[in-house]
C-alpha cells in the first residue's frame, strides 16, 4: 500500500513541531536554572577546577656566638620552575618566546628547554635552575610580567643555609641535609631553628570568585651560644697547626668556664666545610674519591662529622688521678702526709703493674705522688679507698653517665666501667685511669668541680633561644647538678695540681705571666704491647681563682715525650686564650711556691660525697 506524498509531509511537520516544543522546554529550563540557581552550578564547576596550594618556606633561625657574631644564617634564594602544560596550552603562542627569554636571561640553551617542555607535556613543575639571587631574576620577572607571550615559567622562594666561617666550629654546628639539620646544633635544636612554613591557598567564594589566602610563615628561632668565635679560632688554629710539629692520629680541645659549665670552645681535628660537608677534594684526589666504595666514602664522612669531645670514648690515663685522690681525701682513707715507697712496680697475684717511671720514684708524700704521677702510690691509695668507695666517687663525678650537654650523640660509657666487684688488679689499674672509658666532656666537667670548690655544673653550648622579635624563649644557665667534694678538698687538690706544673710532669704546660695548674695523662691504648698512647693535659688558670679550664687530648701522637706533647698543646692554646679573656697576670714579686711554705693543718673533714 502506498502512502501519499501529502501524508508524508504532514508527518514531518508533526515531528518538527514536537522537536521545537521540546527545544523550547529545554531552553526555558536552562533560563530558569541560570536565573534561579546559576551561581550554585557555576560554583560547582569552579570547585572542580584545578587549584593549588603553594608552600612558603620559613627562614631558619640564625646561630650566633656569645658576642653576637653570626655563625650560621639563611638567605633567600629562588628556583626557576618550568610548567610545560601551561606552555603547551597554546604552543604556537608561548613556546618559542618563552624558551628564548629563558636562554637570554639564564643562559639555558633553547634546545634544552624545548626538549623538557615537549617530553613532559603533562607536568606543571620542573626545576631548571636553583639558588638564584633576586638580582639574577629581577629583570626576567619584569619582562615576563609585561609580555603576554612569555608564560609557564615562574620562580619559587627558598632559603639557603650559609655558614659564615665555613669550617669554624663545624663539629659543634653540624650542617643541613636538605631541609633538615644534621649533626651538631643543627640537629639538636632542629625544632627551634626550623620555624613553620607558610601556605598560599585558593578557594571559591560564595560570590563565585577564586580567592587567595596566605598563611604567613613563622621564622625559626635564633640560638645564642656560649662559644666565643675568637677562642674557637684560637683553639682550632693551635690544634691543627700543632700537627706540623707533632703529628697525631687525632686531636681535640675543650675550653670551659669552671664556674658555670659553659663551653667557650670545642674543637677536634676532623675538619669539614659546613657549606659543603660531603666535599672531600681538599684531602683526596678525584681519582681517589671515584675509587672509593660507598661504604668507604660514608665511613670517611662520618669520621669527619663526629664530635670527638662528646661522642668518642677512651681510657683517660693519669688525668684521672686527681679524682682518685679526691675519693681518698674525702673518705679520710688517704692523708696528706702519707708516704709511699715506689720501686717502679707493684704485683698483684701473678700480675706485675709498672709505674711509668720504671726505675721507681722512691719515697713520696701524697702531694708529690700526684706531681710526679706515680702509679705505685695511686695503686696503694686505691687499696685504702676500697672498691665500694672508688666506684661511688666515679659515679659522683659523673663517669658512666650522660652530662646532659645540649649536643647530639653523647656517649655515656656506662657499660665501660666496673662495679664494686672489680678485682684487685682492676682497682689498681683504674686508680691511674686505665681499663675503663670516659668522654672528654665528662672529664672536663668533672675536673671543673675539682677546682671550683666541689660544684658539678651541667655543661651547655646554647645560652639562649630567641624568637624573631628578639624575645627570649628559653635559656640555659648555670645549673648545679650535685656537690662532689668539699671546698677544703678542692683547695688541697688545687695545690697538688699547681705542683704538677711547678716541679712535676706538667712543667711544659707553664705559660709566662700566668699561674697554671693541671695534670698530665698518658694512657696506654688497647694492644698494650704495641706502645701506642693517648696523651692529654687538663689544666686551669689562674691558680688562686680559676676562670678557665682547658683539656687537650692527642690520640696516638708521634712524639716520644708523651707527657710533654700534650702539655705543649695546652700551653699554646692558653697563651692566647688567657690574654684575650683579660685574665690577670701575676705580679713581679709573686712567689709560686709561697703556699708550700705555709704550715699544713691535718685534715679532719668528713665524707662529702653525697
Amino acid at each position: 500500500m502506498k502512502t501519499s506524498k501529502t501524508s508524508g509531509n504532514r508527518t514531518i511537520v508533526a515531528v518538527a513541531a514536537v522537536m521545537t516544543a521540546l527545544l523550547a522546554v529545554v531552553i526555558g529550563r536552562m533560563i530558569h536554572i541560570n536565573v534561579s540557581a546559576g551561581d550554585r552550578y557555576s560554583q560547582l564547576v569552579l570547585s572542580q577546577a584545578e587549584s593549588s596550594a603553594t608552600t612558603i618556606s620559613a627562614k631558619r633561625g640564625d646561630i650566633i656566638d656569645s658576642n653576637g657574631i653570626t655563625l650560621a644564617t639563611s638567605t633567600k634564594v629562588y628556583n626557576l620552575i618550568l610548567d610545560p602544560k601551561v606552555i603547551l596550552s597554546n604552543q604556537d603562542k608561548y613556546l618559542e618566546s618563552t624558551i628564548a627569554a629563558v636562554e637570554e636571561y639564564f643562559g639555558i640553551p633553547a634546545s634544552q628547554t624545548r626538549d623538557l617542555v615537549l617530553k613532559n607535556p603533562e607536568r606543571h613543575y620542573i626545576i631548571i635552575d636553583e639558588e638564584l639571587t633576586y638580582a639574577e631574576i629581577e629583570d626576567f620577572i619584569e619582562l615576563r610580567d609585561s609580555t603576554p607571550n612569555i608564560t609557564g615559567i615562574y620562580t619559587e622562594e627558598k632559603y639557603k643555609r650559609n655558614y659564615t666561617f665555613n669550617t669554624l666550629a663545624c663539629s659543634v654546628l653540624g650542617f643541613m641535609d636538605g631541609d633538615t639539620g644534621s649533626y651538631g646544633l643543627e640537629k639538636q635544636y632542629e625544632k627551634e631553628l626550623r620555624g613553620t612554613d607558610g601556605r598560599v591557598y585558593t578557594y571559591v567564594s560564595s560570590d563565585n570568585v577564586v580567592e587567595t589566602v596566605r598563611k604567613e610563615e613563622e621564622p625559626g628561632c635564633t640560638l645564642k651560644l656560649t662559644i666565643d668565635s675568637n677562642i674557637q679560632s684560637i683553639v682550632e688554629k693551635q690544634t691543627r697547626g700543632f700537627y706540623n710539629d707533632y703529628p697525631y692520629k687525632s686531636a681535640a680541645v675543650i675550653v670551659q668556664d669552671p664556674n658555670t659549665g659553659a663551653i667557650l670552645a670545642m674543637a677536634d681535628s676532623g675538619t669539614f666545610n659546613c657549606n659543603s660537608p660531603r666535599d672531600l677534594t681538599a684531602s683526596y684526589t678525584e681519582e681517589e674519591i671515584l675509587a672509593m666504595t660507598d661504604e668507604e666514602y660514608s665511613d670517611i664522612l662520618n669520621e669527619r662529622w663526629k664530635n670527638f669531645c662528646v661522642t668518642e670514648t677512651y681510657e683517660p690515663g693519669s688525668t684521672f688521678k686527681p679524682f682518685t685522690l679526691c675519693a681518698g681525701i674525702s673518705e679520710n682513707r688517704v692523708l696528706r702526709d702519707d708516704i709511699y715507697d715506689c720501686n717502679g712496680s707493684k704485683t698483684y697475684y701473678d700480675v706485675t703493674i709498672n709505674c711509668h717511671f720504671k726505675q721507681g720514684h722512691g719515697k713520696l708524700d701524697t702531694q708529690h705522688a700526684l706531681a710526679n704521677s706515680c702509679n705505685v702510690a695511686f695503686m696503694e691509695m686505691a687499696e685504702k679507698i676500697g672498691t665500694e668507695n672508688f666506684t661511688k666517687y666515679q659515679d659522683l663525678f659523673g663517669f658512666g653517665q650522660y652530662t646532659g650537654i645540649d649536643l647530639p650523640n653523647e656517649a655515656s660509657c656506662a657499660s665501660l666501667l666496673y662495679d664494686e666487684n672489680m678485682s684487685p688488679v682492676d682497682l689498681a689499674t683504674n686508680s691511674f685511669g686505665q681499663n675503663f672509658n670516659v668522654t672528654m666532656i665528662q672529664m672536663s666537667t668533672a675536673f671543673c668541680s675539682v677546682i671550683n670548690g666541689g660544684n658539678l655544673y651541667r655543661p651547655y653550648v646554647v645560652s639562649g633561644v630567641y624568637n624573631d622579635d628578639g624575645e627570649l624563649v628559653s635559656s640555659n644557665a648555670k645549673t648545679l647538678v650535685k656537690k662532689t667534694i668539699s671546698e677544703e678538698t678542692s683547695a688541697y687538690l688545687k695545690q697538688c695540681l699547681r705542683d704538677v706544673v711547678l716541679e712535676g710532669t706538667g712543667d711544659l704546660a707553664a705559660v709566662d705571666g700566668y699561674v697554671i695548674a693541671g695534670k698530665t695523662g698518658t694512657a696506654e691504648k688497647i694492644g698494650r704491647e704495641e706502645g701506642i698512647y693517648l696523651a692529654s693535659f687538663m689544666g686551669f688558670a689562674p691558680f688562686e681563682n680559676p676562670q678557665v679550664v682547658c683539656y687537650a687530648v692527642l690520640d696516638e701522637p708521634a712524639a716520644g715525650d708523651q707527657h710533654g706533647v700534650s702539655s705543649q698543646l695546652f700551653a699554646r692554646v692558653m697563651s692566647e686564650v688567657l690574654p684575650y679573656l683579660g685574665v690577670d697576670t701575676y705580679e713581679e714579686d709573686y712567689d709560686p711556691l709561697a703556699y708550700l711554705l705555709e704550715p699544713e693543718e691535718e685534715s679532719t673533714e668528713e665524707n662529702t660525697g653525697n
